[in-house]
């Protein structure tokens, strides 16, 4: 399961975390923006937390590049945080599930701020993948 990048943001496009994120030409806020307003638009219509983007003429599992969104929400704020997984094939859904819960839980407070420290969130969320998610594929 080739994981490509991972970004958080919120709900109004501001990103807080990305890693690998090394798309040339693409701002990190534009696409987190886009992004935002696609996990949006699927909770309101589909009533659903996740939504995948899948591109390539061949899109069969094992060969199709994905983009994954998973939202968490603050209900009590009405502010959603996004985690978007960039990925290249096959990819196992409940490990990205556990990863966004995982990071969501133990950043809240932070992402519960209108401008967090990030330095300080970036490394929290580091120590999180290395620690716990070690085995994730990609990185």
């Amino acid at each position: 399961m080739p994981l490509k990048c991972l970004l958080i943001s919120d709900d109004s496009g501001i990103p807080f975390y990305s890693r690998e994120f090394d798309f040339e030409g693409i701002d990190a806020t534009l696409l987190s923006g886009l992004l935002s307003a696609v996990g949006t638009i699927g909770k309101t219509l589909f009533r659903q937390d996740i939504a995948t983007i899948t591109f390539g003429k061949n899109i069969q599992p094992k060969n199709a590049s994905k983009i994954i969104v998973i939202s968490k929400e603050f209900f009590q704020i009405k502010k959603q945080i996004f985690f978007v997984f960039f990925y290249h094939g096959e990819h196992n859904m409940k490990q990205l599930r556990q990863l966004a819960t995982t990071i969501f839980m133990e950043s809240k407070q932070s992402f519960r701020d209108r401008t967090p420290e990030t330095q300080q969130l970036r490394r929290n969320i580091d120590r999180i993948i290395e620690l716990k998610f070690n085995g994730l594929e990609g990185w």
